[in-house]
């Protein structure tokens, strides 16, 4: 009976001491996955945070500065191809000698004359011309609610002007918005907002059209133009590098890809803001120049 007991007594003790011993396994092993969990997690974090405030800098023009915190998120991940594009960049940046002229092979931009029927209160020598590369290419734009620029010479007669974006898929207007005219020469800029109308769907081209109107009794008489704009999502490697650019940085990155409407968006923005800037007034001018527009639509003002 006493041997009995002894065995019992055993069997016991061995199995806590089993039971203790996995519960022990398991808990050593949360804790690995919760340690290399956080890990990960701190890591993530401090890449993060070194790549946000690398794109600040940079946005300022504080390209060393930027390059340091592009660096310590590279040395977090090393290999990391968006780190390693933000290094890349930014080193350009800083190690070029002067800014290289804007450049927009659009071969030799065509423009169309505005149409006005006969009897109408314009002639073809007060046709507005829009800010384009051409009007037989489609306008790219990163957008939802894009802006379109204009040069309206001074038409003393004119009563309107107005934009119209149109979704032919749907036979439907999309946008629709009345400006009135300053009654002098220079380039209006038209903005679409979410209070005109409808955003603009990714990967879908739409038809925009604009016009001075001389008689809101008779449209007939109308000077317009017309042309298509198409919102393109940029990919990972173009996000990357307009987060690493300053504003002036950008435009060259938007013009590159073929992103007119943002480039020319983010001048007229900056022209607006810095309106004695010699850097920003160059940058006008070569962007318009390289689309081969007048001199006397690059020289006015923005109404």
């Amino acid at each position: 009976m006493k041997q009995v007991f002894c065995f019992k007594s055993l069997f016991t003790v061995l199995l806590l001491s089993s039971l203790v011993s996995a519960s022990y396994s398991k808990v050593l092993a949360v804790s690995k996955v919760d340690n290399s969990t956080y890990l990960v997690a701190q890591a993530k974090s401090a890449y993060d945070q070194y790549m946000q405030l690398g794109y600040a800098e940079a946005q300022k023009r504080n390209y060393r500065k930027a390059l340091s915190f592009f660096k310590q998120a590279q040395q977090v991940r090393p290999g990391d191809k968006y780190a390693t594009r933000a290094i890349s960049n930014v080193t350009g940046y800083i190690n070029r000698n002067r800014r290289p002229p804007l450049v927009f092979n659009v071969g030799n931009p065509s423009r169309t004359i505005a149409a006005a029927t006969r009897g109408g209160c314009f002639n073809k020598e007060q046709s507005p011309i829009p800010l384009i590369p051409s009007d037989q290419e489609t306008l790219q734009t990163t957008a939802e609610y894009p802006s379109l620029f204009f040069y309206v010479p001074q038409i003393q007669q004119a009563k309107g002007l107005e934009l119209v974006i149109r979704d032919d898929s749907k036979f439907e207007t999309l946008q629709k918005i009345s400006l009135n005219p300053s009654g002098k020469a220079g380039i209006v800029r038209v903005n679409l907002t979410s209070k005109t109308g409808k955003p603009l769907e990714p990967n879908k081209q739409y038809t925009w059209g604009f016009s001075v109107i001389c008689n809101f009794q008779n449209r007939d008489n109308d000077l317009s133009l017309q042309g298509s704009i198409k919102r393109v999502l940029p990919d990972e490697i173009l996000t990357v590098d307009l987060e690493a650019a300053a504003p002036q940085e950008r435009i060259e990155i938007y013009v590159k890809n073929k992103y007119w409407e943002d480039a020319l968006r983010i001048l007229a923005d900056l022209r607006l803001q810095n309106s004695n800037d010699t850097e920003v007034k160059k940058y006008w001018e070569e962007l318009l120049q390289s689309v081969k527009l007048e001199p006397y639509v690059i020289n006015a003002s923005l109404l």
